[in-house]
């Protein structure tokens, strides 16, 4: 039985989490992976509105990213970030024992960034995040097309001032590391689902043509 349980939590890690057919969220809590929406499947919902375009693209509310998959099982992607501003990061994601580890790198609101994703129950995973702070939180899968996020952390712009400089103040010459640190809070709902199977309810002249097309039976004489 535990063995069967086991079996199970990897077979939906590789299924949800898995680069190439990602269903659900693409990013943590609030940075990228590598990996990239499931083709024609679209986001929707709180902090979510985002399509997989092809297999390697997806754009959206969280910005445009592309991904290639690598030799070694890993995806490398290239993106640019819209909640946060329009910054472009790279980021590298791959599959360890001990969870989905990416680490990434970006021109802002941070230079580095680190998250991880791990398999701690059904329907459920834990994510930790290490960029200007750090934040930890939980992803469940509330339903079958249903995700909910909920995490917090701490964070501050550690490196607000090598872009705001005030180059005739020679105190800006060196650079200290910030000490106040603020609180925040993440929650998100996301529903996706595949765009390839709506139907569009025919209207005006073709729902006409629809209905003329029908072969009517004549009934048959009465005697």
């Amino acid at each position: 039985m535990k063995k069967t349980a086991i079996a199970a939590m990897i077979l939906m890690l590789a299924v949800v989490c898995s680069g190439k057919d990602r269903i659900g969220p693409s990013w943590l809590l609030t940075i990228p992976t590598a990996d990239i929406i499931q083709k024609d499947r679209m986001n929707i919902g709180l902090l979510h509105l985002d399509l997989g375009i092809t297999p390697n693209l997806e754009a959206g509310l969280h910005g445009i990213k592309y991904s290639f998959p690598q030799q070694d099982g890993s995806e490398l992607g290239f993106g640019v970030s819209l909640l946060t501003g329009l910054y472009p990061y790279a980021v590298l994601t791959q599959d360890y024992k001990f969870g989905r580890l990416t680490l990434g790198v970006s021109a802002f609101p941070y230079f580095v960034f680190a998250g991880l994703e791990q398999v701690v129950a059904e329907n459920m995973w834990l994510m930790a995040e290490i960029h200007n702070g750090v934040s930890v939180g939980v992803r469940t899968k509330i339903g079958p097309d249903w995700f909910f996020d909920l995490g917090g952390g701490v964070s501050t712009y550690a490196y607000r001032n090598l872009f705001f400089v005030d180059y005739g103040a020679p105190a800006n010459y060196s650079f200290s590391f910030p000490t106040n640190f603020t609180g925040f809070l993440v929650v998100s709902v996301c529903y996706t689902f595949d765009i390839s199977q709506v139907t569009l309810p025919q209207t005006g002249g073709k729902a006409k043509a629809k209905a003329s097309e029908k072969t009517i039976t004549p009934e048959p004489a009465k005697r």
